[in-house]
């Protein structure tokens, strides 16, 4: 199983980085129960419930966004979302193209 981290959500939410009432949340939807489509389309899952409350507690409205995995950075890094909130391993390649926050879940034995 992946480790699980939140990419650079928080930084946009609790350092400013975000500067509209919406901020978009980029997530694949198909990494059951973390992330998902459910039976109208709609993201669901842990990290949903997890981004959700964090726009919360931010004051922030939350919009997802799913794209396929392979395409998940390069839409970070072009602006077409915000963060990422998906289940993603930190590994020195990612490092170099974005930041990640600390893991929300326990690292794989």
């Amino acid at each position: 199983m992946k480790k699980l981290i939140l990419t650079t959500a928080a930084l946009a939410l609790t350092a400013g980085i975000a500067t509209a009432d919406t901020i978009r949340m980029g997530t694949e939807g198909a990494y059951a129960p973390f992330n998902y489509l459910d039976d109208n389309g709609e993201v669901a899952g842990f990290e949903r419930d997890l981004g959700d409350e964090l726009c919360k507690r931010a004051e922030l409205t939350c919009e997802w966004v799913t794209n396929e995995w392979d395409s998940i950075i390069p839409n970070l890094v072009s602006g077409n979302y915000d963060t990422i909130i998906a289940g993603m391993s930190i590994t020195d390649e990612r490092k170099e193209k974005i930041d990640f926050t600390q893991a929300y879940t326990q690292p794989d034995p």
